[in-house]
């Protein structure tokens, strides 16, 4: 959808989510609310319902491909970090939550419950958004000075488990043979491909590579994602022009 103008078909959507094994009802209810939500704008032709993406919906889908597909830590780090303290009520829980989210979607991580921390310097004004200003965070870009050492601000992430949920990655998709698949099947396991990479890329938060220990998998797995998602794009293709018309005979 984001390089493709065409309406998607609404059923062609329903049909993919199900072969994921999401059920009809709460895949129409999701599209219910991304369209409430002004990300998806619907339309109907006749019977058959179609959807393209909001400016909004190509935003958030544009950020979410550059950290999937490029990262968004530079190589010729400083040694600078970007530490950000902020203060949020604790009557404002949901405002809490929406700034923890952001922060770490951009690679930041909290040191003990206290200030969070990323190396390079961030433009936390645009990451946190107009709700910065009831919050009114401190933002400081420098380097720590001793006792503080750089080792203390990496255990802000927790990179032991992100490994090991990169070695499940590669145990799952090393198996997958993207020849072997219909072009329908391929398209399905393509978007069940991006979801599990997007789950690893939202908690990654990409350090320069000074920063990560020995043999970091992230790096190993990130050659995998792409390979795969070449391989089932490849495969894929033929299916496509049927899912924007909604007249594939694959399912109808």
């Amino acid at each position: 959808m984001l390089d493709d103008p065409r309406p998607l078909s609404g059923a062609s959507i329903v049909f993919v989510m199900g072969k994921l094994g999401v059920g009809e009802s709460a895949a129409r209810s999701v599209l219910q609310r991304m369209t409430a939500k002004n990300f998806i704008v619907r339309h109907k032709e006749g019977r058959k319902t179609f959807y393209t993406l909001s400016d909004r919906g190509r935003v958030v889908l544009r950020e979410g491909q550059e950290k999937m597909f490029a990262g968004w830590q530079p190589q010729d780090w400083d040694g600078r970090w970007t530490f950000v303290r902020i203060q949020v009520p604790e009557s404002k829980r949901t405002l809490r939550h929406q700034m923890a989210s952001r922060l770490s979607w951009a690679g930041f991580g909290q040191v003990d419950g206290g200030p969070w921390v990323a190396p390079g310097e961030h433009d936390v004004a645009t990451i946190l958004g107009p709700e910065q200003a009831e919050i009114s965070p401190i933002v400081v870009y420098g380097t720590p000075q001793p006792p503080t050492t750089e080792a203390m601000l990496v255990d802000a992430f927790e990179l032991k488990d992100l490994a090991e949920d990169y070695a499940e990655f590669g145990a799952k998709w090393r198996k997958v043979s993207a020849e072997s698949l219909t072009p329908v099947d391929a398209l399905v396991k393509r978007v069940e491909l991006h979801f599990d990479w997007l789950t690893l890329s939202r908690t990654d938060p990409q350090l320069p590579a000074e920063l990560l220990p020995d043999g970091w998998p992230g790096t190993v797995q990130g050659e995998l994602f792409r390979s795969m998602d070449a391989g089932l794009r490849k495969q894929e293709s033929t299916a496509i022009s049927g899912f924007f018309t909604g007249e594939s005979t694959e399912f109808w």
